[in-house]
């Protein structure tokens, strides 16, 4: 499971249900997931993008109108769907036909896994169906999972952003930007240093998983934040907040995540880390909001070094 909630979607007429896709896109926000729809008008688009084995393989749900125009049908869509995509689930709906007579058609065509509606309570059916999946996957440990693959998309738009700025720079800022660097990694050279003379003098297990890395995302944080107070990068320092929200807001809880065993307490939704800090879904909930907010002004901030 990821941030992104990615659906096929098969309506000739996406119009119709753009308020749908709105409501949707509000609710799934709200649990800190991201409504992702991938819309096809024609059963010919359908077949293009579930050829794409590597969208098929994200797909989290499919959603199937019964009218598809030019004599074609949902019911057909879906008997071609489930050759390439077997076991996801299927809301299939109409505006026209009754949910009974949508049963009728998927019993008629031997289709598993299919969930009929009428378009009038898409909304309930969708979101009833994504509840029931995140539901499965929203223990801490899997929630941890979710948040790590989110920070990684984070880290690697940050170190993008760190690239196109050092190209964007004269030879001088060239140079003072790897000096910069250099100088954290010699603060964390000598940090190192004493950590490791200090172990020396007092070895503990604790004291050597304490040990990290020379030049870590934190610093990489640090290092765009000095980028975009230059004045050559003037145009982009709207970012700072992002960035400070980012470090303050979502770093150290992802790292506690990273570093430590989660151990059960009493409910699964319930657990304490090794210094006694309970983390809870409510509180996951609020991180992964925070996350896909932060991860869209990151997106925007990569799209404009870009340009």
């Amino acid at each position: 499971m990821r941030l992104d909630f990615n659906v096929l979607w098969v309506d000739d007429q996406p119009g119709r249900v753009a308020a749908q896709v709105t409501s949707i896109k509000m609710q799934m926000a709200a649990e800190g997931f991201e409504f992702k729809p991938r819309q096809c008008t024609t059963i010919d688009q359908m077949k293009e993008a579930i050829s794409e084995h590597v969208f098929t393989d994200e797909i989290d749900l499919i959603l199937v109108d019964w009218d598809l125009g030019n004599d074609e049908h949902g019911e057909d869509a879906i008997e071609l769907i489930r050759d390439i995509v077997q076991y996801k689930d299927v809301v299939f709906y109409s505006g026209q036909a009754t949910v009974v007579e949508l049963r009728k058609k998927v019993y008629e065509k031997q289709l598993e896994g299919v969930y009929c509606a009428s378009r009038a309570d898409l909304i309930d059916e969708v979101i009833g169906v994504f509840e029931s999946l995140i539901k499965k996957v929203l223990d801490l440990d899997h929630t941890r999972g979710i948040v790590m693959g989110a920070t990684s998309d984070i880290d690697y738009m940050v170190n993008t952003c760190l690239t196109l700025a050092h190209d964007k720079l004269d030879d001088t800022g060239k140079a003072e930007l790897i000096e910069n660097a250099m100088k954290r990694v010699d603060k964390q050279v000598k940090n190192i240093t004493r950590k490791g003379e200090k172990l020396k003098a007092e070895p503990s297990i604790e004291a050597l998983f304490d040990a990290h890395m020379l030049f870590t995302s934190d610093h990489r944080l640090r290092l765009l934040l000095n980028i975009l107070s230059m004045e050559e990068f003037a145009g982009y320092s709207s970012s700072v907040t992002t960035v400070n929200r980012y470090r303050d807001g979502v770093v150290a809880a992802r790292n506690t995540l990273g570093h430590v065993v989660l151990v059960p307490h009493g409910k699964p939704s319930t657990v304490v880390d090794d210094a006694g800090k309970v983390v809870d879904i409510a509180q996951m909930r609020e991180l992964r909001k925070l996350i896909l907010d932060l991860r869209t002004d990151f997106r925007t901030l990569l799209d404009d070094m870009q340009r």
